[in-house]
């Protein structure tokens, strides 16, 4: 009788381990790069193919959006997130379990054993409330990649900006350095003549050390921001990067900006990041209160004793909730989804105030510009007066340093109003799609 038994003993057992194996998973190695790979050429670029050399704001955006390693590196926890999903849709493993009691003694002739068979209902219960956070959980960390995204190529355009602008500015610099750093030279030979006294000359001296000073300070921030931006396009930061000319700027259109302030919870990802966390938080609550009640088990059950009397029957089991109710659980969900609900409220608030705030200074900055800009013409007149002798190198100096200066001015105004645009545009998100359906009321 013992040796009819041990097939059956063997295959329960064996397919008990054949369900426990069925659910490893494989191994396969994922190596670290020992190298760093920085394109050394724009062309090599992902997406190179498709933009236009200089490169204009649109095509480095574009190179930006396809080519930064830190977005690249960051769209990997849309992985994990969908696995979250994945994980929260799974059914509970029901359970099994098996004993074998061998004959030692007693009137009976074969060994006992016992099986039984049963299914949690908990998991059940909350499945619905888990698949809802899980989905939640993953549109808020989609929504906050694109807002990753979108701080990214913000930051790239003010970059364009920078860049372009401060060439230009430099360039006037420059010249201005270069006619002060002249004037200087000829009062030194003056006073080496006596023709001049070294106290009326001081002030162009110093002057044009000032000068200088700028350019170098200048040229130094201009290589760390382009040395910026390639790092953005994952470009060695010595690689040429040609960048075209900065169109006009269109004046702002107010009411459109008014607009994209007030639905700025539409599409501003990072608001719309928390919206979907207070939602995931909302599932968690309604899955802490449904666990509360008594975790249930039923299944079926059989046994054999050494007698031969075989049963079978179903069986329920369940904690008595008579010390852990999940209070805990349950007031730890419900205060973190007061403290979301208070965040994005905070964050909406603060949005919309700095909004306000630049609308306000971009307005004022456009009245400024439209007082006109300088004719840096003039100084071919004035050249041209020189030339003929109408003024004297003194006076041609002071003119041309005068208008080299205020024309570094009017392309240091229109390079603060570029940027405040592209700050708004980075606040309110304006130009990004709606990222939410209906209006989720927190």
């Amino acid at each position: 009788m013992h040796d009819l038994a041990k097939p059956a003993h063997g295959r329960v057992f064996a397919l008990i381990l054949a369900v426990a194996l069925g659910g490893c998973a494989s191994y396969r190695p994922l190596p670290l790069v020992s190298h760093p790979d920085l394109a050394t050429r724009v062309e090599d670029l992902q997406g190179a193919g498709d933009v236009r050399m200089p490169l204009d704001e649109t095509a480095v955006m574009h190179l930006v959006l396809l080519n930064n390693p830190a977005l690249a590196a960051s769209r990997t926890q849309r992985g994990i997130a969908r696995a979250g999903e994945l994980d929260a849709s799974v059914l509970p493993n029901p359970s099994v379990q098996a004993n074998l009691g061998f004959l030692i003694s007693g009137g009976g002739d074969v060994p006992a054993w016992s099986a039984g068979f049963a299914q949690s209902l908990q998991g059940l219960v909350t499945r619905g409330a888990r698949r809802q956070e899980a989905h939640a959980t993953a549109s808020a960390i989609d929504a906050q990649l694109v807002w990753e995204s979108w701080v990214t190529l913000s930051r790239a355009r003010q970059l364009v900006v920078d860049v372009v602008d401060g060439e230009r500015r430099l360039a006037l610099q420059e010249s201005s350095a270069s006619l002060l750093e002249a004037r200087a030279s000829s009062l030194h030979a003056a006073l080496a003549r006596g023709d001049e006294e070294a106290g009326s000359a001081n002030a162009i001296f110093v002057a044009a050390s000032d000068a200088r000073a700028t350019c170098e300070e200048a040229r130094h921030t201009l290589r760390g921001q382009r040395a910026e931006l390639a790092t953005l396009l994952r470009l060695d930061p010595d690689a040429p990067l040609p960048l075209a000319p900065l169109p006009a700027l269109p004046p702002l259109d107010l009411a459109r900006a008014t607009s994209s302030v007030a639905s700025m919870g539409e599409h501003r990802p990072d608001l719309a990041a928390l919206r979907f966390g207070y939602a995931a938080q909302e599932a968690r609550l309604r899955g802490a209160i449904l666990s509360r009640f008594a975790p249930l088990s039923i299944g079926v059950d059989a046994s054999r004793d050494s007698d031969r009397v075989l049963n079978v029957g179903p069986s329920v089991s369940s904690d008595l909730p008579v010390f852990d109710r999940q209070q805990g659980k349950i007031a730890i969900a419900d205060a973190t989804r007061e403290q979301l609900h208070d965040e994005y409220t905070a964050r909406i608030d603060a949005a919309t105030a700095d909004a306000r705030v630049l609308i306000s200074a971009i307005v004022i900055n456009e009245r400024e510009a439209s007082r006109g800009v300088t004719d840096v013409a003039a100084l071919d007149a004035a050249n041209r007066a020189f030339a003929r002798g109408d003024i004297d190198a003194a006076v041609y100096g002071d003119l041309s340093v005068a208008t080299l200066g205020q024309a570094a001015n009017d392309v240091t105004r229109d390079l603060y109003r570029r940027e405040q645009i592209i700050a708004l545009d980075a606040l309110t998100g304006a130009g990004l799609p709606d990222l939410l359906p209906p209006r989720m009321n927190p």
